[in-house]
Order: C-alpha cells, then sequence, then structure tokens
C-alpha cells in the first residue's frame, strides 16, 4: 500500500473527527467525551489496519520474488537427483556382480 495513500486516508479521518468534535462541542456539549473516545478508536483501529495492510503487502512481495527466483528450478535438481542416483544404483549392480563373477575382485 502506497504511503500517500495511506497518510491521506489518516488524514481525512483525523480531519473528520476534529470536525465532528467541534460540531458535538457546539451542539451537544456533554457528549464531547464519548465522541472523542469513538474518534480515537477510529483511528487506532485505522492505524491498526493500515500496519496490518503493509506487512502483509511486503510478506506477499517476498513470496513473489521467491516464487520467481525458485521457478522450476527445484523440480530440474529432483531430475538431476533422480539421474545420478540411477547411475550409482548401475554402478552399485555392476560392482555387485563383479564381486560374484570374480572373488579375487578387491575394493581398495
Amino acid at each position: 500500500m502506497n504511503r500517500t495513500v495511506v497518510f491521506l486516508a489518516f488524514a481525512t479521518l483525523a480531519a473528520l473527527g476534529i470536525i465532528g468534535a467541534t460540531a458535538i462541542l457546539l451542539l451537544r456539549p456533554d457528549a464531547t467525551a464519548t465522541f472523542t473516545g469513538f474518534i480515537v478508536q477510529i483511528l487506532g483501529l485505522a492505524s491498526v489496519a493500515a500496519v496490518t495492510f503493509y506487512g502483509l503487502g511486503k510478506a506477499n512481495e517476498k513470496l513473489e520474488r521467491v516464487e520467481k527466483q525458485t521457478n522450476g528450478t527445484l523440480s530440474k535438481l529432483l531430475v538431476e537427483r533422480d539421474t545420478a542416483l540411477a547411475i550409482v544404483d548401475s554402478r552399485n549392480a555392476e560392482i555387485a556382480q563383479l564381486k560374484a563373477t570374480h572373488p579375487e575382485y578387491k575394493e581398495t
């Protein structure tokens, strides 16, 4: 989320809160404390939401970067590993066959 957009949204909420508090103070002074508490809660919720959305956006950017960096490489590595294991297995089979046919064969 763009910092400017978050700042403008927060500033708009604060300005509306100040205008509302002034109107309540002029029209119903007894309700000023309740309205002020309400505005503080709204601004708190807005700031928590902004921080949460910002954090989620950053986490999503990191995930996308990791996906781009590892796109297809894991499957290639798995194929290479399987090929190497097949080669090792075939060499082990050849060695076992040599040992069976030539008892004098010794590993060094």
